[in-house]
C-alpha cells in the first residue's frame, strides 16, 4: 500500500487537538468541502464511521472502522473508500511550542489501475495538505472550541 504523510505543528494542547479532532460533527470545520465523515457522540473502538469524500472530481462512499483510539496519542480507522481499501491514523506528540499531528493515510489501489495511482495520491496528498493548513487555522484562531463557527 502506498503511503501518504502529511505533519503540522499547531499552537495548542494535544488534549483540545484530539478532542476535536475525535467528534467528527466538527469534520466540516477543517476538512475540504469535498469530505464528509459522520459519527455521533462519543468516539469508541470498534465505531463505524460512514461518509462520502470527493477524490478526482467524484463522490466515494466512506465506510470505515475505529481499530486504535488511545486518548490524546492515536486514532485510527480502516475501511473501503469507493473500490479502495485504506487505513487513515492520526498520531499526536507534544512538542515545543504545541502539539505536532501527523496523518498518514496507507491506501490499496489495484494493480489494473496502475495509470490513475499517480492521480489518486496527489489527489489524497493535496487533500490532507489542505485540511491540516486548515485545522491549525481553527485550531489555532478559536478559543472556544465548543462553539459553532462564526458565519
Amino acid at each position: 500500500m502506498p503511503l501518504i504523510e502529511q505533519r503540522v505543528t499547531i499552537n495548542r494542547s494535544v488534549t483540545d487537538i484530539f478532542r476535536f479532532m475525535s467528534d467528527f460533527g466538527n469534520n466540516p470545520r477543517w476538512q475540504p468541502s469535498g469530505m464528509r465523515l459522520e459519527r455521533v457522540g462519543k468516539l469508541r473502538m470498534g465505531d463505524m464511521i460512514v461518509g462520502q469524500q470527493r477524490m478526482l472530481g467524484r463522490m466515494h462512499f466512506v465506510n470505515a472502522d475505529v481499530v486504535d483510539l488511545t486518548p490524546n496519542q492515536r486514532l485510527a480507522y480502516t475501511g473501503v473508500m469507493g473500490g479502495y481499501n485504506f487505513r487513515t491514523t492520526y498520531d499526536y506528540n507534544r512538542v515545543a511550542g504545541g502539539t505536532e499531528v501527523i496523518i498518514r493515510t496507507d491506501i490499496r489501489i489495484p494493480w489494473f489501475m496502475f495509470f490513475v495511482r499517480p492521480f489518486v495520491l496527489s489527489g489524497i496528498r493535496g487533500q490532507m495538505a489542505t485540511s491540516l493548513e486548515k485545522l491549525k487555522q481553527v485550531m489555532e484562531d478559536r478559543l472556544d472550541l465548543s462553539a459553532p463557527p462564526p458565519r
